[in-house]
């Protein structure tokens, strides 16, 4: 009789999950507002719109899976430009118009310290995560925004919310849950008082119910700078981070956990210079190549391209394209159709920023492309303003959006989409068995074949909480054995991981 109870939960938890999965909205990468008055959709053929806003760097765009424009802002505009207060940002409905309630965000016209982040699959609501890098505004901050409101135009029903006080690096990024609804956002504090070494990352999770930080992870390299990027690869089980001071690192992500693992360095910082200016960091499609920007001097802009795949990823460092035409280049993006593209701000006389109405030129007018990043050295055809925008102008920034169009995790232990509940995601050949025992109401786990001597056994729920937690050593021999209490937990399924410092195993666990 228990074992037909138990099957007939597990039948209709799975059941439930499938028939949630079917009706998960997603949002589109292919529309992007930017610049000058400048919109543009990655169909094929590729079209245009026009926008009333000038954007000098960052800006983001989010849209529906039909490609149509939800709504649009940045973290600089012509206005507030030259503001001391340095509320710069403002967001802007479908209409171009600015969304109500939508002015005077705190972001102070960098390069990523704006994100928009969907906060469920079941309604219009989002996240617009905002970096307060420089004074008066130091910290990271959010706003909320409701597009079922004034007429499906949208409001900003929260603004300017401190998340935490410390002030942050010019780095948000975030990417989709293993879960295929929910989202990790990524960054870096920085201390600005004291300019100290760390090397902290801070993750949050960010669901239908709220934000939730986990605790800090300290991994990688030690490093003080204030400017750069984190990027995520096409699956979001890696990024990169560069920055402003040399660094290019390597990292694994687990998109179940929000656990970052395994640094691997490309690229020292340097303490005394000189600073080569690592602003923008883009994968190829095939996320074999790691293209970087450098902005080495105010005039001129260099990219480079490491083969992942080498022995020696530094060593394979080669120098596809120079920009010599403008006065700043930071940041470059990867498109849908597979290009990415680099936005310049031109150094003649008369360009200062806002453009005025008839300053045009061959820089200003397009982007530069890379048409091939999958392909190694010259064969990537980097290739001079050679994408035009159909009448509008570019500045240095181009949307910082995430990947909204990622999936679920494919056959990890948090994809509820498409995994079944028992799924094993075993590596490095360690024997890992959790099961639910309902008599004792705990959790029994076993491992065998593990390398490390001491690790963290953990309990994540299904939206990446962390419900259970302690530290463990491994006995001779490479044998764990232990239990996870579950009174006061709920019954549902489970996330059960134990890393150690040379392996990480996970299994998916049903409490009923």
């Amino acid at each position: 009789m228990k074992r037909a109870i138990i099957v007939n939960s597990i039948l209709c938890l799975t059941t439930l999950l499938l028939n949630w999965g079917t009706a998960i909205a997603q949002y589109s990468n292919k529309v992007w507002c930017f610049g000058d008055s400048t919109g543009v959709i990655f169909t094929n053929p590729v079209t245009y719109f026009t926008i009333n806003e000038s954007y000098l760097t960052a800006s983001v765009t989010i849209a529906d899976v039909q490609d149509s424009l939800l709504f649009y802002g940045s973290s600089t505009n012509a206005v507030a430009y030259n503001s001391s207060l340095k509320k710069r940002g403002k967001l802007i409905s479908r209409n171009h118009q600015m969304m109500m309630n939508g002015d005077s965000l705190i972001c102070q016209g960098w390069y990523h310290d704006i994100l928009i982040v969907p906060k469920s699959v079941t309604d219009s609501t989002f996240y617009v995560f905002l970096a307060g890098v420089t004074g008066p505004y130091f910290g990271l901050y959010y706003c909320i925004v409701d597009m079922k409101l004034n007429n499906g135009l949208g409001v900003v029903t929260q603004k300017n919310v401190m998340l935490d006080p410390v002030s942050t690096k010019d780095a948000l990024m975030a990417v989709k849950h293993g879960n295929g609804k929910d989202w990790w956002l990524v960054t870096r504090k920085w201390d600005y008082p004291n300019a100290a070494y760390d090397n902290a990352f801070y993750v949050y999770l960010v669901d239908s119910t709220g934000i939730y930080a986990h605790p800090v992870q300290n991994v990688g390299t030690m490093r003080a700078s204030n400017g750069g990027d984190i990027v995520f690869n096409s699956d979001g089980t890696k990024f990169a981070e560069c920055d402003i001071g040399n660094l290019i690192e390597l990292y694994d992500f687990d998109r179940c956990t929000g656990i970052i693992s395994s640094p691997l360095n490309i690229e020292l910082p340097s303490t005394t210079g000189p600073f080569k200016g690592y602003a923008s960091a883009c994968f190829s499609p095939n996320d074999r190549f790691l293209y970087i920007l450098s902005f080495l001097a105010i005039d001129e802009a260099y990219i480079y391209q490491y083969d992942l795949q080498a022995t020696n990823i530094a060593a394979s460092k080669t120098q596809i394209g120079t920009i010599m035409d403008s006065a700043s280049v930071a940041m470059m993006k990867l498109a849908p159709d597979g290009k990415i593209y680099i936005g310049a701000w031109t150094n003649l006389p008369g360009s200062g920023y806002p453009y005025t109405q008839n300053f045009y030129n061959v820089v200003n007018s397009n982007l530069t492309v890379i048409n091939y990043p999958d392909s190694i050295g010259a064969a990537c055809d980097f290739q001079l303003f050679s994408f035009p925008l159909g009448g509008h102008r570019t500045y240095r920034g181009l949307p910082h959006n995430p990947n909204y169009e990622l999936g679920p995790w494919v056959g990890s232990p948090c994809d509820t989409l498409t995994v079944g509940l028992t799924e094993n995601d075993v590596k490095n050949d360690v024997f890992f068995q959790a099961w639910y025992n309902p008599e004792w109401n705990m959790i029994h786990v076993n491992a065998s074949k593990l390398k490390g001597k001491s690790g963290v056994l953990r309990l994540f729920d299904m939206e990446g909480r962390v419900v259970y937690e302690r530290k463990v050593d491994v006995i001779a021999g490479g044998y764990f054995t232990g239990e996870i209490g579950m009174n006061g937990i709920t019954a549902g399924v489970y996330i059960v991981s134990l890393t150690t410092e040379k392996d990480k195993v996970q299994r998916k666990v049903l409490k009923y």
